[in-house]
């Protein structure tokens, strides 16, 4: 992904946090599998911070994770401090694709999708966005 679709992403709550020793691996770098750890702490700080977590109660919605991808850019190293921030990338009927990435000095080290998606908390089946939900996730769009 070029920078110029990064600009088109709104980023409104960058999360900062230190790299913790246990994030490393045998080959004295962050592992892998940690980095979903990551956007996983993004995006509960981005639904914290917009009040999604309560809408999503509210409106009856249950949201589950369908797909993550990570792409590795750079790796680092302990001890370091992260920027940690999600964006709305694109709102569906019943999902939401959303975009982590993760900093460590201003430069990207790591970025991918997720797909977020409604379900109805009674069937556990996907449901569409509420309009309130819908209006929500477009003033962070």
């Amino acid at each position: 992904m070029n920078s110029t679709v990064f600009n088109e992403i709104k980023f409104p709550f960058p999360y900062t946090q230190q790299v913790a020793w246990g994030d490393m691996d045998a080959f004295n770098h962050i592992n892998n599998v940690i980095y979903f750890r990551y956007f996983e702490t993004g995006r509960v700080e981005f639904f914290n911070k917009t009040n999604l977590w309560q809408l999503f109660d509210d409106e009856n919605i249950r949201i589950v994770v369908a797909k993550l991808e990570c792409n590795y850019v750079q790796e680092i190293k302990h001890p370091a401090t992260i920027e940690i921030a999600v964006g709305i990338k694109k709102i569906g009927n019943t999902s939401l694709i959303v975009h982590h990435i993760v900093k460590c000095n201003g430069n990207i080290a790591a970025h991918g999708e997720g797909i977020i998606v409604a379900t109805n908390p009674a069937t556990g089946k996907s449901t569409p966005w509420t309009e309130k939900l819908r209006a929500n996730f477009e003033q962070w769009k």
